[in-house]
């Protein structure tokens, strides 16, 4: 993330051709030389305009069975990180009646989120390159005579490594680069490329029920609003100078709260009334700014010194030093303007004010009176969000999961930094009490959460599920840790795993056994020995039984999680037969708890709490 866009040269600019003009001249050429033997060098397509560039090729390869063809991407005098890479297109024949079918080869991206305009699990190849590809191909198989049933997988090398430089990992494109463009024609230091990510930022953020998002002036700002807010990368929005750009959009696609977040000078001009903060298209007025130290009762020669400041920093530091709140004050303005941007959405929005260093100076909107926060990651946790209503609250959840399960209200995702950061956080934003309705394996954080209550004296509750408990016909192995489990699997067994993701590691030491790992996100590299089923709870007694059978299952593996969202396989282990290895609890906490704290067993009970501890909650 840079803090503003590169400064254009005082020249005049050559344009350039987006990576989907390169792909689509590159496609061209491969199909042709699959069709005749050949290929046309330069090869000349029809752009969405209708003009009819002509590109070299760079790189042929010719074969029986596909072909392939190159072009460098030229963006002319745009700063372009694609700008010199090698768009290869290999068309191949396809199945009869199958049309034109797109693939990802080296060095472009999978789409994994909802919200861009191509599902998950297509290849990064916006609509207007596909579009301009199949056109291509349809010209040349009808002037070919040929059926046009072909596979274009489009590939960058190096793509992979440029793509880390892109919003690419944040929108959800992982592996490589976009094909993008939708005139085919890179126009130098346009801002349209830039709003357009805004705007697919958003997309992503609203499609995966994300409910409070962030637009950053920078990277200062946006390092420091993910601090205090713990919000999901997917939430993070690269405003950059574009807030006309982000609001607008967000006026015909609302998210329930939006937080802007950047430097004193910028958001001084936001306060001004700019929707466009770059220094070449608007200026901090010190007159302005002076009057509104004035207002604030900023003495005559302080009034002075800010109208002849050079520049708003130097005004703001002042400002600090006298105890004036200048930043609070242009954080109300600049929420003003925003509102008023928004023309009564339903957004609710707040503005945070930064120095250079990253340290909040000034803030308005997002009041929370009796908010509070749950440590989540269980289904009871979940239902807890479901059934609260009137009762602001934020769920936490650690971020050891790829694609957490959509939840109400706000969501932050992340650690805090021990005790002392959760300490903290409770301070910043207003929290008045804390549920713990953690994983009952979730020790360390559960310790914190104590630690943190007891320190600055916020009411905590424990919901804590009971544990299981043998029933007759059980066969179980019971042992104290993941190191003891490892142990206590039987050689040549076929063990089902449902110990989850950060535990598999010592379970693919044991060569002489099988395993079936169920999931909620797959290891990003293949275990020898180990096959991967993804799910989420919570299951079913004739789907657990099936597991079982169908996979010849001779040892269950899990841990004693209690509740009943993931019992069935215990129960499926009874009815076949299967023993299982079963992780006890950890010991709770030595240390003396906050006299302050409960411990409840249901959501019902949980609800309860809320509704007494926080006087204007209330529960459905």
């Amino acid at each position: 993330m840079t803090d503003q866009p590169e400064q254009a040269p005082d020249r005049a600019l050559r344009r350039g051709w987006t990576t989907g003009a390169c792909a689509t001249a590159a496609t061209k050429a491969a199909y042709a030389a699959l069709l005749t033997g050949g290929f046309p060098d330069p090869v000349t397509i029809t752009l969405p305009g209708g003009a009819k560039p002509a590109f070299a090729l760079a790189w042929e390869a010719l074969g029986t069975e596909a072909c392939s063809a190159g072009v460098v991407k030229d963006a002319g005098d745009d700063p372009d990180v694609t700008h010199g890479a090698l768009v290869i297109a290999t068309v191949r024949r396809g199945a009869a009646g199958t049309g034109v079918v797109f693939r990802a080869g080296e060095g472009v991206g999978m789409v994994t989120k909802e919200g861009l305009p191509i599902p998950p699990g297509e290849p990064a190849i916006n609509p207007i390159p596909r579009r301009m590809m199949a056109e291509a191909v349809a010209e040349l198989a009808a002037a070919q005579g040929d059926a046009g049933d072909v596979v274009i997988e489009v590939s960058i090398p190096g793509g992979a490594e440029i793509a880390l430089k892109t919003w690419n990992p944040r929108l959800g494109i992982v592996g490589g680069l976009s094909i993008l463009g939708t005139t085919g024609i890179v126009v130098p230091f346009s801002c349209s490329a830039w709003i357009h990510s805004i705007h697919r930022g958003i997309d992503v953020a609203r499609a995966n029920g994300f409910h409070h998002v962030a637009g950053s002036t920078g990277s200062t700002s946006e390092q420091a609003v993910q601090r205090i807010h713990g919000l999901s990368d997917l939430a993070l929005l690269d405003m950059g100078d574009f807030a006309g750009g982000m609001l607008k959009y967000l006026r015909r696609n609302p998210v329930p709260r939006l937080t802007i977040a950047g430097g004193f000078g910028k958001l001084t001009k936001l306060a001004q009334g700019f929707l466009d903060l770059h220094s070449g298209r608007s200026q901090v007025d010190f007159h302005w700014l002076a009057d509104r130290m004035a207002e604030l009762g900023a003495s005559p020669d302080e009034i002075e010194q800010a109208r002849a400041a050079n520049t708003a920093n130097q005004v703001l530091t002042r400002a600090v030093a006298l105890g004036i709140p200048l930043a609070d004050r242009i954080a109300e303005l600049a929420r003003a303007k925003a509102v008023d941007v928004l023309e009564g959405c339903g957004t609710d929005v707040e503005v945070l004010v930064f120095d250079r260093k990253g340290v909040l100076e000034g803030r308005a909107g997002f009041p929370a009176p009796d908010k509070l926060l749950i440590l989540g990651g269980t289904t009871e946790a979940a239902e807890l969000a479901r059934r609260l209503d009137g009762v602001p609250f934020i769920t936490s959840l650690a971020g050891r999961t790829l694609a957490p399960a959509a939840l109400p209200g706000e969501v932050r995702v992340g650690g805090f930094g021990g005790a002392v950061g959760l300490a903290a956080y409770l301070r910043a934003n207003d929290i008045a009490a804390v549920v713990d309705a953690t994983h009952p394996f979730a020790a360390a954080i559960s310790r914190n959460a104590a630690e943190a209550c007891e320190a600055t004296g916020v009411p905590l509750l424990a919901l804590a599920r009971p544990a299981w408990s043998v029933e007759p016909g059980d066969r179980w192995t019971e042992v104290d840790d993941m190191a003891a489990a490892v142990a206590a699997v039987p050689a040549g067994a076929r063990a089902f795993l449902t110990v989850g993701r950060q535990e598999l590691a010592p379970f693919a030491t044991r060569s002489d056994a099988w395993f079936l790992a169920r999931v909620i996100d797959p290891p990003d590299e293949p275990v020898a020995n180990m096959t991967f089923v993804t799910g989420r709870g919570p299951f079913d007694l004739e789907a657990e039984r099936r597991l079982l059978e169908d996979n010849g299952i001779t040892v269950v593996v899990t841990k004693n999680s209690g509740g009943p969202a993931s019992q069935p396989k215990l129960t499926a282990a009874r009815d076949l037969g299967i023993p299982v290895i079963l992780v006890r609890r950890p010991e709770p906490s030595s240390k003396p708890q906050p006299q302050s704290m409960a411990s409840v067993a249901t959501v019902a009970e949980a609800l309860e709490w809320v509704h007494g501890t926080l006087r204007s909650g209330r529960s459905t």
